[in-house]
């Protein structure tokens, strides 16, 4: 989706090697006796400015075959997979994504919870920093998430 070629396979392949890979969330989706979507989940923490450390889980890469995209697979298969996570007490989620996409089954920008990159300030401004450059016209271009 994002470049030629596929290399998910393989992330997904070295994360399922990983110790914070959940084994109870690797879940894949079949039609018609063919693998056709997939999704996993990892472990990992938010780092809270005052110290706290936030038990969390990242999601992804989901995926669901070419010709079956558009179909409701992909919401499918997502939605199933965050309802096990509740399931299993996890409370929230987190991934790099397609809004347009993942906003129909709740999610939202991390940035209106206050979470940010780790050693992005909080009070970064792309904008302002981008003043002490000469003016570029900032294009949309196809495979953009993000507008």
């Amino acid at each position: 989706m994002y470049r030629p070629g596929c290399s998910e396979h393989y992330v997904i392949h070295v994360l399922r090697d990983d110790p914070a890979f959940v084994k109870e969330l690797d879940f894949v989706m079949e039609k018609d006796g063919k693998l056709i979507g997939q999704n996993i989940f990892m472990k990992t923490t938010i780092e809270a400015d005052d110290g706290k450390t936030i038990d969390v889980l990242t999601m992804g890469p989901i995926g669901i075959a070419p010709e079956l995209k558009r179909k409701g697979y992909g919401k499918a298969i997502l939605d199933y997979s965050l309802e096990k996570a509740a399931e299993m007490g996890f409370g929230a989620v987190l991934f790099e994504g397609n809004i347009g996409f993942y906003g129909h089954s709740g999610f939202d920008y991390a940035s209106k919870f206050g979470i940010r990159y780790h050693d992005l300030p909080e009070d970064a401004d792309v904008e302002e920093f981008d003043k002490n450059f000469p003016p570029k016209e900032k294009l949309k271009l196809p495979g953009q998430i993000f507008e």
